[in-house]
């Protein structure tokens, strides 16, 4: 029985594959059996030099092994996600607040109003309702205040929400407001998924800022330490860049080749997070300053992350979100 060599990559989501590096035999790729502890899982396909497997929904231990006709190879750890919540319909990143509290939407579909717009997960895991009269919460972002501002893509405003939960206007006319980000010299810009990126000035007029192709879902935004801004937005085409825009304005393509990206993140040396949420495909690509990437998470469809400034990775999907032990501090706000 082959011993396995490497997996790619260490870290999952349940739900994401992964590739297992070995020697195997494409003819007896039906009697391939794949555990991750005591629990199947699906291989999808076998090659010479490996194997993929599907991580199953209910895996808590990442201690995988391969099976053939009975003989195990010696166990390999990965790393896996713990999930946080559920029921949730978060569709950017989540952001945390300085005492480590998670903020998560509940957006809805356009014009739906939900009970609890945006849900608080506290340090040991409470789930808490934050913000209940709200229409479509999508982007959020922390000022250097504290205080959290919500884009709505229902009324194209964003809003305000102070330590006493009240809601403030901030800006408004800024078409399908989605992605929200704040520059070093805490100036917020804001992504109209029609086409957009405006900077709102500190008296809250919005000027636009540049120009993007439109997107079908919402635009990401993410500074580096240098001031330049990167924008992701899934569009019409089966593939998209990511961009970035340099203080003056300036838009080139950072790095290419995404099926649908989502939410971003820097770390610490400036490695740039990319959700994936291109089905059967997805996960977190990492991407290095000089725009060579690689994926680092495998996981079924994401639209957001954030780093927790204790090693560890939260990942927004659909409608839950996880936490990732990956030993990596992101970049200091």
């Amino acid at each position: 029985m082959s011993h396995i060599s490497a997996v790619s990559p260490l870290y999952a989501v349940p739900g994401g594959k992964v590739k297992v590096h070995g020697s195997w035999d494409p003819a007896r790729a039906h009697r391939y059996r794949a555990f991750l502890g005591t629990t199947q899982a699906h291989v999808t396909g076998v090659s010479t030099p490996s194997l993929t497997a599907l991580v199953p929904d209910e895996s808590t231990l990442g201690e995988l092994r391969v099976e053939l006709d009975g003989q195990s190879s010696p166990p390999f750890s990965i790393t896996l996600a713990k999930t946080l919540a559920t029921d949730l319909h978060p569709v950017a990143n989540p952001v945390f607040d300085e005492d480590a509290n998670l903020y998560v939407t509940v957006s809805g579909s356009r014009g739906q109003k939900v009970p609890v717009a945006i849900y608080a997960i506290d340090p040991a895991g409470r789930v808490k309702p934050f913000l209940t009269d709200f229409m479509n919460a999508t982007g959020l972002a922390f000022d250097g205040d504290g205080d959290l501002y919500v884009s709505s893509r229902h009324d194209g405003g964003v809003y305000r929400v102070g330590p006493d939960r009240k809601v403030e206007l901030v800006a408004d006319e800024l078409g399908i407001a989605t992605g929200l980000a704040f520059d070093t010299d805490g100036i917020l810009y804001v992504g109209d998924r029609q086409g957009t990126v405006f900077r709102i000035e500190r008296n809250g007029e919005p000027r636009v800022f540049c120009r993007l192709p439109p997107s079908v879902s919402a635009y990401h935004l993410a500074f580096d330490r240098r001031g330049s801004l990167y924008v992701s937005g899934p569009s019409l085409s089966s593939v998209d860049p990511v961009y970035v825009v340099s203080p003056e304005a300036k838009v080139e393509v950072f790095c290419a080749g995404f099926g649908r990206p989502q939410g971003m993140a820097f770390d610490e040396a400036e490695n740039l997070y990319v959700t994936e949420a291109l089905v059967g495909d997805s996960g977190v690509y990492r991407v290095s300053p000089n725009g060579e990437r690689d994926l680092a998470v495998s996981g079924p469809p994401l639209v957001g992350l954030a780093f927790d400034g204790r090693g560890g990775l939260v990942l927004a999907g659909g409608s839950s979100v996880y936490l990732l032990k990956v030993g990596v501090a992101g970049k200091p706000i």
